[in-house]
């Protein structure tokens, strides 16, 4: 995590944190009933027509007055190369970020899907099934707010509760594990039931040889 993001999280500055927060889910929301694919057409479609407008609108103004006939934009079209030009370093290392973050994203998607530890791959499973189940009972837009405001909240609310948090998780784990000791347990003890009567039933119907009593 960037120290920024940590920053934002975390609330160690309430108001950057608390407005990057309602403009996210304002965006997100947003999207139940506007576009913004059709917001951002819009936009360039109108500004674009206007400043179209108003640049041949003026040179036609020039010519009927006799005024000379720059273009009105010349002077800010001169110096958009201060303002829209990028850096080649400063992109090689957004670029190398990115690509940074997506191998580190599909590595541990490979050690998931490829079950390195079954642990982790059980974690996926749940995580991947809670989203697929809260899906059906939220839109997109109320889950990724939800999402959101997770991302803000829960980092904090356990840094302001991390003892009585890690001791409810502690004791948790505990009960899990026990659980899945004496589930585990359970199931060794069917398997080893059904084996044996399956291996009984073999060998009375002949499918196995009894093994040869030894004599001394």
């Amino acid at each position: 995590m960037t120290p920024r993001l940590k920053s934002l999280v975390l609330w160690e500055k309430p108001a950057v944190s608390g407005g990057v927060l309602a403009t996210s889910l304002a965006v997100v929301l947003s999207c139940r009933w506007i576009s913004l694919l059709n917001v951002a057409c819009a936009a360039f479609v109108f500004g674009i027509s206007a400043s179209f407008i108003y640049v041949n609108g003026l040179l036609i103004f020039n010519r009927v007055t006799g005024k000379p006939a720059a273009r009105p934009l010349e002077r800010y079209y001169s110096r958009s190369a201060e303002f829209l030009h990028l850096e080649a370093d400063r992109l090689h290392r957004r670029v190398d970020y990115v690509t940074d973050g997506l191998n580190i994203v599909l590595t541990e998607l490979a050690k998931v899907v490829l079950v390195e530890d079954n642990k982790r791959s059980l974690k996926f499973i749940g995580i991947f099934y809670a989203i697929w189940t809260l899906r059906t009972w939220f839109s997109t837009t109320t889950l990724l707010s939800l999402i959101l405001v997770s991302l803000f909240a829960a980092p904090r609310l356990y840094l302001d509760n991390q003892t009585l948090i890690d001791a409810k998780v502690a004791k948790t784990n505990d009960l899990v594990q026990a659980h899945v000791g004496k589930s585990r347990q359970i199931a060794q003890e069917q398997w080893s039931s059904v084996y044996n009567k399956a291996e009984q039933f073999a060998k009375d119907k002949g499918l196995l040889k009894k093994a040869p009593l030894k004599t001394e």
